[in-house]
């Protein structure tokens, strides 16, 4: 009872919320100063940008490189158009991602007090963001993450919001959350079609026909996209990343079990190199499905226990690479490799290179993602009604995992952990426990 009414804390609210603008302010003042913190990708992000303001096009590829289709149909225009618009500073790239984490995070509590006026539920998920480090490290970061969980959010948000106050605001602006969503990242085209598609019946079965051109903008922009790399590629596909990273990544972790690090890498070159072979660009691609496929299948166990690891990883992951990565130490061989391959030696290694102060902020982070997985499941199992909450943010969380495959870090959790929370805030509710007076709103 006490732990309850100390959440039910208005000043506590305030001090997690002054903690998260103080991470925000303090990470971007940091980046600032040392720079905004860069990967490959943002280095793509950057040069489809630069190429955008050239007039070439949105693709990651310089004068100097050899055209290829996979490499002008691997980014989506939406987050190089972004950073177009910000003018090509990672400064102001940063700046917009910082106030969009916050613009998120904001979206979470008015998303809560539609549902219930206790503080609990708010405290808690103010507390989430904060144990979220890599919150403020991919608000600082020239990453995609930020945006795309901004849309998501939004999206699934005012989905809910509709059928909880059937205002037609809401679905339109879910479906231009999904749009810009998808343009951000590819890997949200089926769950835009899905939208669309559901859209349209329920919009026909209660004759909102109005409604009809917002739903069906989620499908339009996956056909548009869809068709812009068909006149380049002469493929009907969303992104190349997709077709290669399940050979290049997902299947390779099979192998490095199946096979050993050393000759999982071969099998992988030596069937890129074969790849490389064939001249036309959809039989290439066709032909690294079909092996993806035989390496699954020839590894029926090792793929499912591999799938399975990355789907828990996914929810558990504190930051093994995100924080040791921010923080500056050299993380170039990686724990997805080393643990994929089970180099104990690798992974003591990288274990001892760790000084005690991340070891203390990855554990309290491991811990609180387990503490909100539960209290989702919680708010699954014990609120009562509230169905369309529990099936949309449900299955946004679930098929964001499993889109992931075998990887299983926190930056590809990241756009879902707003969902998480949201959902776990709810078990939060005096109700459920002291068998008062339910505090959720009723639809």
């Amino acid at each position: 009872m006490k732990f309850f009414d100390f959440l039910e804390n208005r000043r506590l609210a305030l001090i997690l919320a002054g903690i998260l603008i103080a991470l925000h302010i303090g990470a971007f003042s940091y980046r600032t100063v040392v720079g905004a913190n860069v990967t490959d990708d943002s280095a793509e992000y950057m040069l489809c940008a630069q190429n955008a303001a050239d007039g070439i096009g949105f693709q990651p590829t310089s004068e100097d490189e050899p055209y290829t289709e996979e490499a002008i149909s691997r980014r989506t225009p939406g987050y190089p158009a972004i950073i177009l618009a910000m003018g090509q500073s990672e400064i102001a790239v940063m700046a917009l991602q910082a106030l969009l984490s916050l613009a998120t995070i904001g979206f979470c509590i008015f998303f809560v007090r539609r549902f219930t006026q206790a503080l609990a539920p708010l405290n808690f998920l103010l507390a989430g963001f904060i144990f979220t480090p890599s919150q403020v490290i991919y608000a600082t970061s020239v990453m995609s993450e930020i945006p795309f969980q901004f849309c998501l959010t939004l999206g699934i948000g005012t989905a809910i919001l509709y059928f909880k106050e059937n205002s037609s605001k809401w679905i339109i602006l879910s479906a231009i959350a999904f749009s810009i969503g998808f343009a951000i990242k590819p890997i949200l085209y089926p769950a835009a079609i899905i939208f669309s598609v559901a859209g349209l019946l329920f919009a026909l079965r209660k004759k909102e026909l109005p409604l009809i051109p917002a739903l069906l903008l989620p499908a339009i922009c996956v056909l548009a996209v869809a068709s812009w790399n068909y006149t380049r590629t002469q493929a009907l596909e969303i992104s190349s990343i997709q077709t290669t990273n399940m050979l290049d990544y997902n299947m390779k972790l099979v192998l490095y079990q199946a096979e050993g690090q050393e000759r999982g890498d071969w099998i992988i070159d030596s069937l890129e190199t074969e790849a490389g072979k064939i001249q036309n660009y959809p039989n290439r691609q066709q032909f690294r499905s079909q092996k993806s496929r035989e390496i699954f299948l020839t590894h029926p166990f090792i793929a499912a226990y591999q799938f399975t690891k990355g789907f828990i990883l996914f929810f558990a992951d504190p930051g093994r690479f995100d924080i040791i990565t921010y923080a500056g130490f050299d993380n170039r061989q990686g724990f997805m490799n080393a643990f994929a391959a089970q180099d104990s030696g690798l992974i003591k290694k990288i274990l001892n290179m760790m000084p005690p102060w991340l070891w203390a902020i990855l554990i309290t982070v491991l811990l609180f993602n387990i503490v909100k997985i539960l209290c989702y499941g919680i708010f699954l199992a014990k609120v009562k009604g509230q169905q369309p909450a529990k099936i949309l943010l449900t299955c946004g969380i679930i098929f964001i995992a499993l889109a992931t495959g075998p990887l299983g870090v926190s930056r590809y959790a990241l756009p879902v952990v707003p969902l998480i929370l949201i959902g776990g805030s709810f078990a939060f509710c005096k109700d459920l426990f002291f068998g008062k007076k339910s505090i959720l709103k009723k639809n």
